[in-house]
């Protein structure tokens, strides 16, 4: 443990930083409680809600050279700083889960895998199955692109030429890499976030 940071467990694992809120119960998942408390939950939205495919479509491309943020669903964004394109966490299966397991989506991605435009940046910020979407990553058609991860989770991603692992507060220069697409200096900060359920 020496001269390790303090989210560094001895084992290789790691803990949340000193002060974070302590997680209550057992934190053992039940499918079956799942289920059960999902039937009774009603979801339902407003019909404008949802932005037609095709004016996401059109707004995407009437906006390709300026600089915009555009929500695709759940934690997935486009990001595009002026000619440095950004993806975050892109989820586009239909469930969440190993295989065809999981949570299915309610409301369906605002574009299609296939319809992202050239993507220079492909942030993942943790490895929940709602945001490390293993059929997107593996699907991805812009495996050239820059990939950003939390530590141990480079391996998913061998099929893509360029990736960098980066711990808790640790900041990456990326325009050092990419000298061509981005002009400005352009910093990505890993920063912590206490992710947890409390069953009181």
């Amino acid at each position: 443990m020496e001269n390790k940071p303090y989210h560094h467990n001895s084992d290789g694992t790691f803990r949340n930083p000193e002060g974070s809120p302590v997680k209550t119960g057992s934190g053992k998942f039940s499918y079956k409680t799942f289920n059960k408390e999902r039937k009774k939950i009603k979801i339902e939205f407003p019909s404008n809600h949802v932005v037609p495919r095709e004016k996401v479509l059109d707004d995407l491309e009437k906006n390709k050279n300026e600089s915009y943020v555009a929500w695709i669903g759940h934690a997935t964004f486009l990001i595009k700083l002026g000619d440095t394109t950004i993806i975050t966490d892109p989820l586009f299966s239909k469930n969440t889960g190993p295989l065809i397991f999981g949570p299915k989506r309610y409301v369906e991605s605002a574009i299609k895998l296939n319809e992202v435009p050239p993507v220079d940046l492909f942030l993942l910020t943790h490895n929940h199955y709602d945001h490390q979407d293993m059929s997107t990553i593996r699907n991805f058609p812009f495996k050239k692109a820059k990939v950003l991860v939390p530590l141990k989770l480079s391996k998913y991603f061998r099929r893509f030429s360029d990736v960098s692992e980066l711990d808790w507060y640790q900041v990456i220069q990326v325009n050092k890499d990419i000298k061509d697409k981005i002009q400005d200096e352009l910093r990505i900060v890993s920063k912590t976030l206490s992710h947890l359920k409390d069953d009181k």
